[in-house]
């Protein structure tokens, strides 16, 4: 009992020097998310051939893959520079969509002009407050250039994100919508994933090397997580993939160049209109990735793999628990723009008490900042008890 008042007091003081000291050193701050701090630490990347490779690609430095890929055509002279990013987010997901809007930001506008993205952001059902804090953001510029509430009438009645997560068969839908209209280089991020400056800098020249499509490699391999209904879908013999040791590709960060793979994207999205093809019978997150193993499943039909590790490509992904951090990081460093109505704290309260699970960013409530700060802290000392075990 005396320790665990002795920690609760430990933290309170903590909170308070750290507040303190954050006042007096934030003007001294050039940036509080610099876009290169989430690729400091690569993992599984163990040779130096590797470690270089990273080097590489945060440095924004030309690099050719080790192994040797299929190229098809010449650079065209006239081919543009630019390309779109699109994500995503229902109301959930709001904290990662706008910590990810930050950061790409900062990392913007260190890009070279030509090399700047289009990014599109994609209402997956996000509430009346989140799309007052977008709109916000939408008039202060420099977040991002289309906001579009997606039509999920125009679709099947499964892809409902509400029921089953929607089988993820929307996001086949948006590339698909946003190929139609932006073709070219194409990236889906997921709300939680970074990507590197040098990864931007470098992107036509990575997709030369790769034959249009990039996606590194994700945890498991295809028949772990693609479930048997696929395969008599598509009737082909699931023996054939037995000893195949196939990659899963990464569902949080896909990269199209529409003039080469657009076949692809076509062939996702008409697989995702139908429910037995993407989320066959008795299939759920326990057996089967439905994007994710669509996506996978055709790109090795197409003889193509996913065998690099995400670092390899300067990738972070699942971010979400530094969301909270980061948002107030950095609104306390470019100045806070949005200040809740009581209805509008009535709904961070609720989306607080219905989605447990999930960073809900808080710091208007009786108690919040306090308790958000305190997160910072206990969070800091779990990482130093880590280190030093």
């Amino acid at each position: 009992m005396n320790n665990s008042i002795l920690r609760r007091n430990y933290i309170k003081l903590l909170v308070f020097f750290f507040i303190l000291f954050f006042f007096l050193t934030i003007k001294f701050s050039d940036n509080i998310i610099p876009p290169n701090d989430d690729f400091s630490q690569i993992v599984e990347c163990k040779s130096e051939s590797c470690n270089k490779q990273i080097d590489n690609i945060e440095n924004g430095k030309h690099f050719k893959p080790p192994e040797k890929t299929t190229k098809s055509g010449k650079k065209s002279e006239n081919t543009t520079l630019s390309f779109t990013i699109v994500t995503g987010a229902s109301a959930n997901h709001f904290c990662e969509l706008q910590s990810w809007l930050y950061y790409m930001s900062e990392t913007s506008k260190e890009l070279r002009k030509e090399n700047k993205p289009r990014i599109i952001v994609y209402d997956l059902g996000m509430v009346e407050y989140q799309k007052k804090i977008l709109n916000l953001l939408e008039n202060k510029g420099g977040y991002f250039n289309e906001i579009h509430e997606f039509n999920f009438d125009k679709y099947p009645k499964f892809w409902d994100v509400n029921e089953n997560r929607g089988e993820y068969a929307w996001k086949p839908g948006i590339i698909k919508e946003v190929s139609m209209k932006y073709p070219g280089i194409i990236i889906w991020l997921d709300s939680g994933s970074f990507l590197s400056k040098g990864f931007f800098a470098m992107i036509e020249e990575l997709l030369i090397q790769y034959n249009g499509f990039i996606s590194p490699k994700s945890s498991g391999k295809l028949l772990e997580w693609t479930h048997p209904g696929v395969f008599k879908y598509f009737k082909q013999d699931i023996k054939d993939y037995i000893n195949k040791n196939h990659n899963n590709c990464n569902g949080a960060a896909i990269i199209f160049d529409t003039n080469k793979t657009q076949y692809l994207i076509d062939q996702w999205y008409e697989c995702a209109l139908v429910k037995e093809c993407i989320a066959p019978e008795d299939s759920s997150r326990e057996n089967h990735r439905q994007d994710q193993a669509i996506l996978t499943y055709l790109v090795i039909n197409d003889n193509r793999l996913c065998n690099y590790h995400k670092s390899f490509f300067g990738l972070k992904t699942h971010m979400d628990d530094q969301c909270a951090r980061n948002i107030y990081y950095y609104d306390k460093l470019h100045g806070e723009f949005y200040w809740p109505s009581i209805e509008d704290l009535e709904e961070i309260n609720r989306l607080k008490e219905e989605y447990t699970d999930h960073v809900i960013y808080d710091i208007w409530s009786e108690g919040a900042l306090e308790t958000l700060l305190s997160s910072f802290i206990e969070h800091s000392l779990s990482k130093h008890e880590a280190g030093e075990k």
